[in-house]
C-alpha cells in the first residue's frame, strides 16, 4: 500500500493510494474538539506534543494542542534552522556557523529536536494502525527550499519513528501532482504553498504525465505562526493585558483562542468582527472581559506579512525571465494561503482568473495526496504519471578564504535537474600537507559562505597518500551528487594516481562531526516511555518576564525549568507573547 505524509510545521496529513484514488487517513480526527470543527480539520494531525497537566504523561495531536498548558509545536522548523553560534577565538578563523541539533525541554527532561520529530512520526504510524493500516514506509514531503540538514533530519526522524522514507518530495510539487492527476490539463503551474511555518513558491511545467520543476523560492520562517503573533499583539494593545501577568493555564487559553480568532476572522466579510474573550481575572482598562477585533484591523496588522510573501513570487518569475501572463494556473496550498487578503493579493499580482478554486485542489490535504500518488507511481501502480523532473534548490559548493568574509565556490548550481552531479579540484594550501580541508556549503551564488543565505553541511579533512613538497601533486577531485530526493553523496579521488580517498553520504551536521543518528534511538525510547509513565512533578515557579527585544527567547516546552544550552533556539520569534 502506498502512503504519503505531509509533515507540517503546524499540522501533518497522511494519505494513501487505495488502488483507485487517494484518501486521507484520519490518524487523529477522533480527538478533534467541537470548537475546532472546520472543513478538513478532522483530517489533520497537529504536529504537537506535550505533557498532560494532571497525569503528566506524554500526548500528541489535538490532545496536546488544545488540552495542555504548554504544548511544543513547530518542531519541523528546528530540523532545518541554523544555530546562532558565532565564531569564537579558539574556533579558528576558518570556523563556520553550524547547523546544530537543537534541544528542547519536555516534562523537565532534555531531548533533541530530531527525537521530538521522531515521536510525532511514531504516533502518526500508530494512528494509521488504529485505522487497521500498516504504515511502515511512505513518501515524505519537505519544503522546496529545505536545506540539506532539514532533509536529512526529516528522513532520520521518520526512520527513527518506524517509517522508512521511500523518497523525499517537495511540498509544492506534491500539490501539483495531486491537482494534475485529477485535472490533467497541460500547462505551467505556480504553486504558492503557505502553511504554518514556511512559504514555498515553485514553478512547474506539466505535460503528458511529465512534471518538470523549473525553480523554487521561499521563506523558511514565515507562516501562520507569525500571523498568530501579529494578532496577539493587536489583542494585547486593545486589552491592555501584559502576558507576564497570566497564569500557565491562561497562557494556554491565549494561544489557542488567538488561533481560533484568526480562523474566524479569515471567514468573515470585510465589515465583520470577532470577539476575543480576555482570560478570567484579566480586565482591560475599560473593565470589559472581551474586545472586538474587526476584519479591517486584522487586515491592517497582517498586511506587512502578506507583502513580504510576494518577494519569493517575484524571485521565481525573475529566475525564469517570465511574467504572470506566462503562468497558466496558480495553486494556493496551506491554511495561510486561504486568508482572504492573501488570495486577493495573489490574484491582483498573478491574475484572479488563474487562481484555482480550492474545491479543485484542497489546500490542507493536496500535499499528502500528491505524495501518495508519487508513492504509487514509484510502486508501479500508476501509468498516468510517468516521470518527475525535480531541481536543486540551492547552489552547492565549498567555502574558501576571501579576506574578511568567506567565499562560496559553486559546484552544482541552483535549479540543476536532479539527479545532478558536479566536480571540483582542491589541493593543499602549503607544502608537506597530509590532508586537504574541504567545507561543503549550500548557499546562493553572489553571497558569501558566512551569509544568512548559506547553510554549512559538513567539513572534512581528506587524508592524502603521502606528503608532497609540491602541493599540486596532491590535487584531489571532489565529486558531488544529489539523488532524486536531494540527498547528497561525495567522493574524493587523488587526481594523479586515481586512488579513492573518501566516499560517503553526508549525514553529519553537528559541530563535532557526530553522526546525526547516534544516541537518538535510546532517547526516543525514553521519551515514548512517558506515554504511560508520568514525568516527574515540576516545581511551581513564577512566570518569567518576556525576553528583551534584542534577545531571542529560548525554546520552551511543557514546564518551567532551568536555562537551556546555547544550542537551543526559538521556534517562533516572539513565542513569549503567547507562551511565556
Amino acid at each position: 500500500m502506498s502512503f504519503g505524509i505531509d509533515f507540517g510545521t503546524s499540522n501533518s496529513v497522511v494519505a494513501r493510494w487505495n488502488g483507485l484514488a487517494t484518501e486521507v487517513v484520519p490518524v487523529d480526527g477522533g480527538n478533534l474538539p467541537a470548537n475546532w470543527q472546520q472543513p478538513e480539520f478532522g483530517q489533520l494531525f497537529p504536529s504537537v506534543l506535550s505533557v498532560r497537566d494532571l497525569h503528566r504523561t506524554l500526548c500528541f495531536g489535538w490532545a496536546a494542542k488544545t488540552g495542555t498548558s504548554d504544548p511544543l509545536d513547530a518542531v519541523k522548523r528546528m530540523l532545518g534552522t541554523r544555530s546562532s553560534a558565532k565564531r569564537s577565538s579558539d574556533a579558528g578563523e576558518d570556523a563556520l556557523p553550524h547547523l546544530e541539533e537543537h534541544r528542547v525541554w519536555i516534562g523537565g527532561e532534555l531531548f533533541r529536536s530530531t527525537t521530538a520529530a521522531a515521536a510525532l512520526f511514531s504516533h502518526i504510524r500508530e494512528g494509521a494502525a488504529r485505522e487497521l493500516l500498516e504504515l511502515t514506509e511512505a513518501v515524505v514531503t519537505v519544503p522546496a527550499n529545505a536545506t540539506g540538514g532539514a532533509r536529512y533530519r526529516t528522513r532520520a526522524a521518520a526512520a527513527l519513528g518506524g517509517v522508512k522514507v521511500k523518497a523525499l518530495i517537495n511540498e509544492p510539487t506534491a500539490a501539483a501532482i495531486s491537482y494534475a492527476y485529477d485535472y490533467p490539463v497541460p500547462g505551467r503551474f505556480l504553486v504558492f504553498d503557505w502553511g504554518g511555518g514556511t512559504i514555498d513558491v515553485t514553478v512547474l511545467e506539466y505535460a503528458e504525465g511529465l512534471f518538470e520543476e523549473q525553480t523554487s523560492r521561499g521563506i523558511t520562517a514565515l507562516g501562520g505562526l507569525e500571523f498568530d503573533e501579529q494578532l496577539a499583539k493587536l489583542i494585547l494593545r486593545k486589552l491592555g493585558t501584559a502576558p507576564e501577568r497570566l497564569s500557565m493555564a491562561q497562557r494556554r487559553q491565549w494561544r489557542r483562542h488567538v488561533e481560533l480568532t484568526k480562523i474566524e476572522l479569515s471567514h468573515l466579510p470585510p465589515d465583520g468582527y470577532a470577539l476575543f474573550e480576555a482570560p478570567p481575572g484579566e480586565r482591560s482598562g475599560r473593565g470589559a472581559h472581551d474586545t472586538k477585533i474587526t476584519v479591517e484591523e486584522y487586515t491592517a496588522e497582517i498586511s506587512p506579512l502578506v507583502e513580504r510573501a510576494l518577494k519569493p513570487v517575484e524571485q521565481a518569475l525573475n529566475d525564469l525571465a517570465i511574467s504572470s501572463t506566462d503562468i497558466d494556473s496558480v495553486l494556493l496550498i496551506g491554511g495561510t494561503s486561504q486568508i482572504p487578503l492573501v488570495r486577493e493579493t495573489l490574484g491582483r499580482v498573478l491574475g484572479h482568473d488563474r487562481i484555482v478554486d480550492p474545491r479543485l485542489c484542497r489546500p490542507m490535504t493536496a500535499v499528502a495526496r500528491g505524495a501518495a500518488i508519487y508513492a504509487a507511481s514509484l510502486d508501479g501502480e500508476l501509468d498516468e504519471l510517468s516521470d518527475f523532473s525535480l531541481v536543486s534548490n540551492y547552489d552547492l559548493g565549498a567555502a574558501f578564504n576571501a579576506g574578511r568574509e568567506r567565499g562560496l565556490r559553486s559546484i552544482i548550481r541552483r535549479n540543476a535537474t536532479l539527479p545532478a552531479e558536479g566536480t571540483s579540484a582542491f589541493q593543499p594550501s602549503a607544502p608537506g600537507a597530509t590532508s586537504v580541508h574541504v567545507e561543503i556549503v549550500e548557499g546562493e551564488y553572489g553571497h558569501s559562505a558566512d551569509s544568512d543565505r548559506a547553510f554549512p553541511l559538513a567539513a572534512f579533512d581528506i587524508p592524502l597518500p603521502q606528503a608532497e613538497h609540491d602541493p599540486a601533486r596532491n590535487r584531489i577531485t571532489i565529486r558531488f551528487r544529489y539523488n532524486e530526493s536531494g540527498i547528497l553523496r561525495f567522493t574524493a579521488t587523488h587526481a594523479i594516481t586515481g586512488v579513492l580517498l573518501a566516499e560517503r553520504e553526508i549525514d553529519s551536521f553537528g559541530p563535532d562531526g557526530t553522526p546525526l543518528q547516534e544516541g537518538l534511538a535510546d532517547e526516543l525510547t525514553r521519551l515514548l516511555g512517558h506515554i504511560s509513565r508520568p514525568f516527574p512533578e515540576a516545581p511551581e515557579a513564577a512566570a518569567p518576564a518576556p525576553a528583551a527585544p534584542e534577545e531571542a527567547p529560548r525554546t520552551r516546552a511543557v514546564a518551567d525549568r532551568a536555562p537551556v544550552s546555547d544550542a537551543s533556539v526559538t521556534v517562533n520569534g516572539e513565542a513569549q507573547l503567547l507562551a511565556p
